[in-house]
Formats: C-alpha cells, sequence, structure tokens
C-alpha cells in the first residue's frame, strides 16, 4: 500500500463531497431545508473521510521518507597481524580504498544535516558526508598510547553545506531541523565484511557475512 492509496480517494471523496455539500447548500437557499440539510451533512461526512485518507497518505509518506536508508560504504577486512589489519572501503561512485587500520574496532564517522519533516516530505533528505575512518583499540590504555589510524575520507567543497547551516541567515529558512556528527564502530576480524547504511537520523551498521556476525556476536 503506497501513498497514492490514500490520496486517490481522498481526492474522490473531497470532490464529490465538496459537490454533494455546495448542491445541498443550494437546495436550503431554495427552500428545500430537508432535502438540502441532508444533501450538505452527508457531503461534509464524504469530505471529511477524503479529508482523513489525505492526513493518512502524509503520514504514510513521512514515515516512509524519515525511515528510508541509503547505501553508505561496505567494508571487508584481511587481517595481516595483531591488532593489524588493511580494511577495503568501498564508497558508492568512488573507487575501493584499501587502508591499514590498527586496532581492535573500526570507526566511520559522518557529519549529518537533518531537515524538517516537511520539508523532508517535499524531497530533502538528510543531507551526509563522511568525514573519516579510524581504528580503535578495546583496551584504554592502549587507545592512549599506541600508534592511531585515521584517514581523511572527504574534502571541504567550494560551497560547503555544513557551513551554511552554521549560518544564522540559512536559518531563517526554517528548513533545518539539526546539524551534528554520527559515527558507527564495530570489532574487526579476518574476512569480515560489514555494510553502512545512511539513514534521517544517522549511521547504521549491518553485518554483510558470516564472519561480520560472528565479529558482532563475539563482541565484548
Amino acid at each position: 500500500m503506497g501513498f497514492m492509496s490514500f490520496i486517490i480517494p481522498a481526492v474522490i471523496f473531497g470532490v464529490f463531497g465538496g459537490w454533494l455539500a455546495l448542491s445541498g447548500l443550494g437546495r436550503v437557499v431554495q427552500l428545500k431545508i430537508l432535502s438540502g440539510g441532508t444533501r450538505t451533512l452527508s457531503g461534509a461526512l464524504i469530505a471529511a473521510l477524503g479529508a482523513g485518507s489525505a492526513l493518512l497518505g502524509f503520514n504514510f509518506i513521512t514515515y516512509e521518507r524519515l525511515t528510508s536508508e541509503r547505501p553508505a560504504a561496505s567494508i571487508s577486512f584481511t587481517k595481516n597481524a595483531n591488532q593489524s589489519f588493511t580494511a577495503t572501503l568501498a564508497v558508492p561512485g568512488e573507487e575501493p580504498r584499501p587502508l591499514s587500520i590498527n586496532g581492535d574496532e573500526w570507526r566511520l564517522d559522518a557529519r549529518f544535516i537533518k531537515w524538517h519533516p516537511m520539508a523532508n516530505i517535499g524531497g530533502l533528505d538528510a543531507y551526509y558526508r563522511l568525514d573519516r575512518m579510524t581504528g580503535r583499540f578495546a583496551d584504554t590504555d592502549q587507545e592512549v598510547n599506541e600508534p592511531r589510524s585515521v584517514y581523511a575520507l572527504s574534502e571541504n567543497p567550494g560551497l560547503d553545506i555544513w557551513k551554511l547551516a552554521q549560518d544564522k541567515r540559512f536559518a531563517r529558512f526554517k528548513a533545518l531541523d539539526a546539524y551534528y556528527g554520527n559515527s558507527v564502530y564495530a570489532p574487526m576480524l579476518d574476512g569480515a565484511e560489514f555494510e553502512v547504511f545512511a539513514t534521517q537520523n544517522g549511521l547504521i551498521v549491518r553485518p554483510k557475512n558470516e564472519a561480520a556476525e560472528d565479529a558482532l556476536a563475539g563482541w565484548e
């Protein structure tokens, strides 16, 4: 059941109900009170059903857009040595990148701009930009003392919408809901493959194969 399943009945009920109500008012003007009143009331009820169907349709499309997911990246791992991996990062529209990652876990950071629901319904999906990929050590002492693996994944374009979102003049349009940093992280395991999706509320990660499922299952 899609958006049009609600909108088509809404239009039919609205047009027919409006016509019936107007014709009833015309009869009332002609002093045909009983028949005119009945038509007016019936038309108003039918039009109300149309309005209710339209509201359900907009609620449906709101939910559909707010829960939509877009592939942001896929990441696979090959173990080189203890706490040393080669990660192959594949971003849609770009060539896969091999990255040397030290640690027990990987982390992907992104910057998000989220629109108000009405702007979202109008077609403005959350804007995101992958920011960096890093390695993480499960042990805090290692995290502080061991060499870090940090890779930048984007460069600032000439017109940066992130900077525009921070401009008070931009906020006057009332379309922006929030801008924030967001990240996901998961364990690294030899042969593991993960998929990262961008939603209206941030990044989410899912295992792509059994090795990734094993990595998440044994995560402490």
